[in-house]
């Protein structure tokens, strides 16, 4: 594919990570967050102009703190959510009435 369709694509898959994020949407959010670092660290290694490789290594870049960034927001939702997903539970308090 052409350099600029990729890097639209990219930069699309970075607005979804962010919009997934802002509703709490986190586990889709950094799994599209990984397909853009991925993608952008292969197309990396697959270039050769000086130039590219250095708009590149600045795009990886900003992946991988948005990455870390999604990830950290990921552990502190979860470890918020989790007491509220638990509940404990009712005790039994003897047999079922019969009819």
């Amino acid at each position: 594919m052409k350099r600029s369709s990729d890097e639209e694509r990219w930069a699309v898959w970075m607005v979804q990570a962010r919009r997934f994020a802002a509703r709490e949407n986190f586990t889709d959010a950094v799994a599209r967050m990984r397909l853009v670092r991925d993608a952008v660290a292969k197309a990396l290694g697959e270039t050769t102009d000086a130039q590219h490789q250095e708009r590149l290594e600045s795009e990886l870049a900003r992946a991988d703190e948005q990455l870390a960034n999604l990830e950290s927001k990921y552990l502190a939702w979860r470890s918020a959510a989790r007491p509220r997903l638990i509940k404990p539970r009712k005790r039994w308090h003897g047999p079922f009435p019969c009819k």
